[in-house]
């Protein structure tokens, strides 16, 4: 009987780990706030109001705000998968007045293609032998005076 009650604690405690961690990243939101929003009507002072600061701000326009969620599962050793993401973009005209609101799901999603390649730069790939090597008499002992140079002739 013991050995029955072990297998079956074993077997939930198994099925237990398997459930996927849920986690939600972003801007809540509140439907309610956002059928409050009227094109043509609400300012920006209002959006803020009404749904608090944008998650982002558009690089080249200030006058578009994105307000974004996004909900992941994690499974033991394994990443993160995104399973609903939200985004809520708001343009505002010259004045600041409210113009378009438009809402955009995961299947909205493009895939960034992020490049490999490495920025060149100049000088010389040191080993760590090397550089400890290449350190040893540049520190000045306790007390020693700083050396002087042409635009500093105090030495400090």
């Amino acid at each position: 009987m013991a050995r029955t009650g072990c297998t079956a604690a074993l077997a939930a405690l198994m099925l237990v780990s398997c459930t996927p961690e849920i986690t939600t990243h972003g801007y809540r939101f509140d439907e309610a706030s956002l059928h409050q929003l009227e094109p043509g009507r609400t300012t920006q002072d209002g959006v803020t109001q009404l749904l608090g600061s944008p998650s982002a701000v558009a690089t080249f326009s200030p006058r578009v705000w994105y307000y974004i969620s996004q909900r992941s599962e994690h499974k033991s050793f394994y990443q993160d998968q995104v399973v609903d993401q939200k985004v809520i973009e708001i343009t505002f005209d010259d004045k600041g007045v409210l113009q378009n609101v438009d809402q955009r799901n995961l299947a909205d999603a493009r895939t960034v293609a992020l490049v490999d390649r490495e920025t060149p730069t100049s000088g010389n790939e040191l080993s760590v032998l090397q550089q400890f090597l290449g350190n040893i008499g540049r520190f000045n002992p306790p007390g020693a005076q700083e050396p002087t140079t042409p635009g500093n002739p105090n030495g400090r």
